[in-house]
């Protein structure tokens, strides 16, 4: 199962360097390699976390590197469908990148303990991997949120000053791209929420409290907040354009500081890990 991961690596570092080139230059080059290296990249990506399930008999959502690799695999997934919906094939340009660094983390973190705490009775392994799987998800979406924000700033850059670039031309229309960031909002504002109620479902099974004040908990309801207070001043304000695109690249910014600074917090809950004191 270790040479999965630099597969991994390889397949999405292909594509990384075929996005950016291909967003700084007039000719599509390398298309076809960058879907090759793609697929195999998903489909080993795929196979590791069932392979890390079926030997920890477990969902792959504890710790580090497993969920670094699940995050990565869940922004590949939207990304795949945000194609798929709207053919804007830039905003690989801006997910890739980020997959490629989960990955890169995933394939240096440590292993996770394959019996943690925290997931020992039934209802405890079904809950976890329903809170963490969709807080993941949730994350990919406002991920791909962000990609279509800094599309939307570069975009309606271009045409303010009227310097109308290959990117410019690469680029979906601000119509596209605000399209793009407020679906991908409000899917992850959903799929939030339902992470944090399964989240106090899983901590009532195992503690028998629904709320701890763990930094953890206060950053997820913070950053559900956010996005909740953004959705809800598009749809009654018509707060759109670019100020709901920046407002998506503060959320992303706000997901990333949770994401890497909340391990290295006096808590018991790191990112779906129960860890002794």
């Amino acid at each position: 199962m270790n040479f999965l991961l630099p597969i991994v690596l390889i397949g999405y570092a292909i594509c990384v360097a075929q996005a950016v080139f291909a967003l700084s230059t007039k000719r599509a080059v390398l298309v076809r390699t960058a879907y090759i290296a793609l697929g195999i990249a998903f489909v080993a990506h795929t196979v590791w976390l069932f392979q890390r399930g079926i030997a920890t008999n477990r969902c792959p959502l504890v710790g580090t590197r497993e969920t670094s690799v699940f995050l990565s695999w869940c922004l590949v997934v939207a990304y795949l469908i945000a194609q798929r919906w709207y053919r804007a094939g830039a905003l690989k340009a801006f997910i890739f990148p980020l997959i490629f660094l989960l990955s890169a983390i995933a394939a240096i973190a440590p292993n996770t303990p394959d019996s943690p705490e925290g997931i020992g009775q039934p209802l405890q392994r079904f809950l976890l991997p329903v809170h963490a799987g969709l807080i993941m998800l949730a994350y990919a979406a406002f991920f791909i949120s962000f990609g279509a924000g800094v599309m939307y700033i570069i975009q309606e850059r271009e045409l303010k000053h009227k310097r109308f670039g290959t990117v410019f031309y690469r680029l979906p229309s601000l119509d596209t791209c605000d399209s793009i960031s407020f679906k991908s909002m409000a899917i992850g504002l959903a799929l939030l929420t339902l992470g944090v109620a399964a989240g106090m479902a899983w901590s009532r099974a195992r503690d028998g409290v629904f709320w701890h004040n763990y930094p953890i908990e206060i950053f997820s309801v913070f950053t559900l907040i956010i996005y909740l207070i953004i959705i809800q001043s598009r749809r009654s304000a018509g707060w759109g354009g670019r100020n709901a695109a920046l407002a998506s690249i503060i959320g992303f910014v706000l997901i990333i500081a949770s994401l890497a600074g909340l391990r290295y917090l006096d808590t018991l809950h790191v990112i779906g890990l129960t860890l002794a004191r």
